[in-house]
């Protein structure tokens, strides 16, 4: 990795400004997915100037009390019948060091008296052992549970040295052997939208990472369009135009390309559907569309994530391309 982008990213993170301490939690609702996502004192490798894109910030670390009462007003807040329960911190939630053992032993007691099939526990690959995939297991035997990786990319070479991420892919699926070996299943974060790659290499590396995941074993993809966030690195490379914003239709050529069977098991998340919200009024910028096929690519994704049915799924990107009126990708 590069010392001085590292130390660099550093730097941007600590001008980021501190959330308020009496903010326990945040809550976002899609198509079913409810997502809670719990104060912490944030990642741990966010300290070494690790991930080029992201930094969800940092407070001080909730208490068993607060979670329990930010867990049943989250619960409350939920505007439709709750099929998916996504559950993160500002970094990892089996982290101890955000979510300390008490804490996440009052979280499961919560989680079992709720009617919700499917659990998914967002976190490092590296939090996970089998003593808290026991635990889990024995807590909440008749859930559905999953564990959410960042991944980004099955590339090592180019997650290292582009998105100052370090993870050993074969570290990794012992892990995914470990969580199947106890019933239950991973899903892999992909980007569309790696900085320092042209654009065909953008997306043959987002197809390429996907088949990876297919290919040993990993349960579901979550495909990540690049989103720019205020306070990183990439925000300062694309000021810079040193790093281009992305085109949704990078997100369409993708989908297009992975065998029809796989569709039904692929999601997509953070596709200008919602914000992080940051002092002084600075947002984050999303993947590109033109006027004309603005509405299309809208109603596309809502459709796409109401129907995981594999085929119907490759009729609507079939669809969105053989209508598809502009040239905006092309432009760009």
């Amino acid at each position: 990795m590069d010392k001085k982008l590292l130390v660099r990213n550093r730097q941007i993170r600590i001008e980021r400004p501190r959330i308020s301490t009496n903010q326990l939690y945040t809550t976002y609702e899609n198509h079913g997915v409810f997502q809670i996502c719990f104060s912490s004192r944030g990642c741990v490798h966010a300290s070494k100037g690790y991930c080029i894109m992201c930094d969800y910030g940092m407070v001080e670390c909730i208490t068993a009390k607060q979670l329990e009462c930010a867990f049943d007003k989250a619960i409350s807040k939920s505007k439709e019948a709750i099929k998916v329960l996504l559950l993160n911190s500002f970094g990892s939630i089996l982290d101890e060091n955000e979510i300390s053992k008490d804490c996440f032993k009052l979280l499961l007691k919560k989680i079992k008296n709720i009617d919700v099939k499917t659990i998914i526990f967002e976190t490092h690959y590296t939090t996970i052992t089998r003593e808290k995939l026991h635990i889990i297991k024995k807590s909440l035997p008749n859930k559905d549970i999953f564990f959410e990786f960042g991944l980004e990319t099955s590339n090592q070479e180019i997650r290292e040295n582009y998105l100052l991420k370090y993870i050993d892919n074969n570290c990794l699926l012992d892990r995914v052997s470990q969580i199947h070996s106890y019933g239950m299943q991973v899903i892999a974060n992909i980007i569309v939208g790696i900085p320092f790659l042209k654009e065909e290499e953008q997306v043959n590396d987002a197809i390429d990472s996907i088949m990876w995941c297919f290919n040993h074993e990993i349960d579901e993809v979550e495909l990540f369009p690049m989103n720019i966030r205020p306070y990183t690195l990439l925000r300062e490379l694309f000021e810079k135009n040193e790093y281009k914003v992305i085109s949704h239709w990078m997100v369409i050529e993708v989908l297009s390309k992975i065998p029809k069977e796989h569709l039904e098991d692929i999601h997509i998340a953070w596709y200008g559907n919602r914000d992080l919200v940051y002092k002084g009024g600075m947002h984050s910028v999303f993947p590109t569309f033109c006027c004309n096929c603005q509405k299309s690519l809208i109603n596309f994704y809502d459709s796409y994530l109401k129907n995981k049915d594999c085929d119907d799924r490759k009729k609507l990107i079939e669809h969105l391309i053989l209508h598809k009126n502009c040239d905006c990708y092309k432009q760009g």
